[in-house]
């Protein structure tokens, strides 16, 4: 586990590019996970209005 780690720090030191491998999967988690979170807010909106009336 410690060697991992230290390898995983020495190519983030020596690769700063190396970075964006993890950055952008975790921006796209986290807009796909609000637009979803939107997306099934309005269905359930919409289906609580269908049902009100």
């Amino acid at each position: 586990m410690v060697t991992l780690l230290t390898i995983s720090l020495n190519i983030f030191r020596d690769h700063p590019e190396a970075q964006f491998v993890f950055i952008f999967p975790g921006i796209f988690l986290v807009v796909f996970s609000e637009i979803m979170d939107d997306t099934f807010r309005k269905v359930k909106q919409r289906i609580r209005f269908s049902r009100g009336r």
